[in-house]
């Protein structure tokens, strides 16, 4: 399938996320406090000294201060100034979808709009779900120079492939710059359905590019195996998981090295 998509590229910093090469390399970064945020991401940055990471993901439903936002500013300045070129994507995953379940007294919209208005990160999670005809968050992130990953993630199963075919479509004409999809295989058969379904989208999408993953251990080859399906991102781990089936981002970079070789 390798050469056979529209491709459209995003350009964060100098990494360039683009469907059909390796894989760009995406890290959760988690703690409840700053404290536990900056260790992590003491750990995060020592293990890119010996393998690639690309992209943090600041999972912000992990931390306990999301509502003060002097506060959410402050940490995410730190992080960003020792993450150098390395892009910044800020995520609040709604418990629905796999975050943590917590009370908000400001909605998720208004933090990330706060953090999308003042630019404190370089790219932010929408859910699909969180949206209708048209996504405000959109067109402010335009205006402020932020990237939009708009997600959907299912953690009960795999819908059929015209599903997430439309789905991940459905993201790319709202006007997200990149579109992600995350579900759940109850036997190879939904993996299958899930690597097809993202070449599906990217024939009949707009080329912007695409995340889509299989989660748990029957999943775990959709994680490297995005440059011969298309998906231009994987998730990996230091420490602690975000996901099920995460892999640990040296043996993630293991064998994304390995798939790259034989396809180039």
């Amino acid at each position: 399938m390798k050469g056979t998509f529209v491709n459209k590229e995003v350009v964060i910093r100098n990494t360039v996320i683009k469907s059909g090469i390796r894989p760009l390399v995406c890290v959760p970064l988690m703690g409840e406090d700053d404290q536990l945020v900056m260790e992590h991401l003491e750990d995060i940055l020592n293990e890119a000294k010996e393998t690639r990471i690309d992209i943090v993901e600041f999972r912000a439903d992990y931390y306990d201060e999301l509502q003060d936002f002097k506060k959410v500013k402050d940490i995410l300045a730190k992080v960003r100034e020792a993450l150098g070129d390395k892009v910044l994507l800020f995520t609040i995953r709604s418990p629905r979808e796999g975050g943590v379940d917590r009370e908000y007294s400001k909605t998720i919209e208004e933090i990330n709009s706060f953090v999308i208005e003042n630019k404190l990160a370089d790219m932010v999670d929408v859910e699909l779900a969180s949206v209708g005809e048209k996504c405000a968050l959109i067109d402010l992130a335009k205006m402020n120079q932020v990237k939009i990953i708009m997600s959907n993630h299912d953690f009960e199963k795999t819908p059929d492939r015209e599903e997430i075919v439309n789905r991940l479509i459905r993201m790319q004409r709202l006007g997200a710059d990149v579109a992600k999809i995350a579900v759940m295989p109850h036997s190879k058969e939904d993996l299958e359905v899930l690597l097809s379904a993202t070449v599906d989208a990217h024939m009949k999408g707009t080329g912007a590019p695409i995340v889509s993953m299989s989660m748990g251990e029957i999943g775990a080859q959709s994680r490297i195996l995005g440059e011969v399906y298309g998906s231009a991102v994987t998730f990996g781990s230091v420490g602690q998981v975000s996901a099920p089936g995460q892999l640990q981002v040296r043996e993630l970079n293991e064998m994304l090295d390995m798939i790259h070789n034989k396809t180039v």
